[in-house]
């Protein structure tokens, strides 16, 4: 059997997680402005590279502790929302609107006939059954009009 390789320094070897965690924790301290850009650089290099966590723990010797925040939470707005954002639905039927007509305009034709037809034929009242225009809508019926009734 072989015996196991002398660990440097007492250190344990880390893996990918944990560097992929040491670079992720040196860009919340660069985020946070204690790391200029080239030290954010150099020291997620030498994470990337590291193969022990003695290694990893010297990149972290002059900052801070990171505190475990929850993730942050908008304000909640009191009151009615912005104007910007009650106008929102009339801009966009608007934009749709605008769109149709400027690519399409053979499609509010289109429509002002079918409005001006259906319009027109909604106002008739046929009695079929009877053949004659309906009384008391302005259109000819027997009986009214015609003189003196005869009975």
């Amino acid at each position: 059997m072989s015996e196991p390789l002398p660990v440097m320094g007492g250190s344990l070897r880390i893996g990918d997680a944990e560097r992929d965690q040491a670079v992720s924790s040196l860009s919340e301290h660069f985020v946070a402005g204690r790391l200029t850009q080239e030290e954010f650089e150099e020291r997620s290099d030498r994470a990337t590279r590291a193969r022990y966590a003695d290694e990893v723990e010297l990149l972290f010797a002059d900052l801070p502790e990171l505190t475990q925040q929850g993730p942050r939470h908008a304000r909640t707005r009191v009151g009615p929302p912005p104007p910007l954002m009650m106008l929102l639905p009339v801009l966009t039927v608007g934009l749709v609107v605008s769109a149709v007509v400027l690519t399409a305009p053979w499609i509010l034709w289109m429509l002002f006939w079918v409005a001006l037809f259906s319009g027109a034929r909604r106002h008739k009242h046929w009695h079929q059954s009877r053949g004659q225009w309906a009384p008391g809508h302005g259109h000819w019926a027997p009986g009214h009009g015609q003189g003196p009734s005869r009975g």
